[in-house]
């Protein structure tokens, strides 16, 4: 029988895309969109032997790249989900074949523009074991601005410290303002980085240590695009 271990650590409930950044607007749904228009819960999924899992925002398609540290994987099903809860498989990756240097993998999941510029894309990793056992990973998510500054912005927990960790990548130079407050609004972390054209990723350190309870998570570039989110610490 085939064993499935999953790990909760967080929960997120995510602002819909298009609510508070300016590029999002509500356009004809995709035949794939099945997103749900309700508020639903989003659970972050930290398990299995990822080292590191992260999304690179191209043209029309998000570049997903993980690594592994541990195991033997006969394949690894990628899944996606617009609403946090359902997930469908948008593609496989052989364990054994497709492997670069040191456990490097990637896969790239091409969309429609319609459904990015109104949807989170929430990934996950489906670990198959060689002996058939069945691991999912932590769980990304990603939402796509392409705006002027910002291409997309991505938060995941760290595989190996638990930390929060955030992806932004963008199209120029700018701010990058990060806060993490409680549920009676007192600020627990402030980081504000200059960041640079590209890839720039911030690890929220001290954020594993949180008391379990709900916690709010703040990113703003340049004062204009955000992104917010509801944590509740297991």
């Amino acid at each position: 029988m085939k064993r499935i271990i999953p790990f909760s650590l967080y929960l997120l409930l995510v602002w819909p895309a298009g609510l508070l950044a300016g590029s999002h607007h509500a356009t004809t749904k995709d035949k794939s969109d099945t997103s749900s228009t309700s508020s639903v819960d989003k659970r972050l999924v930290l398990r299995g032997s990822l080292s590191t899992f992260n999304a690179a925002y191209g043209r029309n398609y998000f570049e997903l790249n993980w690594n592994t540290v541990a195991g033997s994987f006969d394949h690894f099903d990628i899944e996606r989900s617009l609403d946090g809860e359902k997930y469908e498989r948008i593609g496989s990756v052989d364990g054994k074949e497709n492997a670069s240097t040191e456990g490097q993998f990637a896969f790239r999941d091409h969309f429609h523009n319609a459904v990015a510029v109104k949807n989170d894309f929430y990934y996950r990793i489906k670990e198959v074991e060689s002996n058939g056992n069945v691991i999912y990973s932590k769980i990304l998510i990603a939402r796509m601005f392409n705006t002027k500054s910002l291409a997309s912005l991505s938060v995941t927990p760290d595989p190996l410290a638990n930390d929060i960790l955030v992806n932004v990548q963008l199209n120029e130079d700018s701010y990058v303002m990060m806060k993490v407050m409680d549920e009676q609004g007192n600020m627990l972390l402030k980081e504000g980085k200059k960041a640079g054209n590209g890839a720039n990723v911030y690890t929220l350190e001290g954020t594993h240590q949180l008391h379990p309870g709900m916690y709010t998570l703040e990113v703003t570039v340049n004062s204009r695009e955000k992104m917010i989110m509801k944590l509740a610490k297991g």
